[in-house]
């Protein structure tokens, strides 16, 4: 389940933020030069954000099963 979680945050983050951040860097004026190099980074962000998302959603669940055994 992690795994799923994980995979679908990393990719559905980086479908919608890659293309966006990267029209935003070289369409827009005011937006620094180096911009451009912040764009390969989007993935990395997006995998950790996943691993972060998926454990809590993972340990949230762990403990609302132990509470409805009790």
């Amino acid at each position: 389940m992690f795994k799923q979680i994980w995979k679908g945050w990393t990719i559905g983050v980086s479908i919608i933020f890659t293309p966006l951040l990267l029209i935003v860097a070289l369409v827009q004026t005011g937006a620094p030069k180096n911009m451009i190099f912040a764009v390969p980074l989007v993935p990395v962000i997006a995998a950790f954000q996943g691993v972060l998302i998926g454990a809590i959603i993972c340990l949230g669940l762990k403990v609302l099963s132990f509470i409805k055994t009790k």
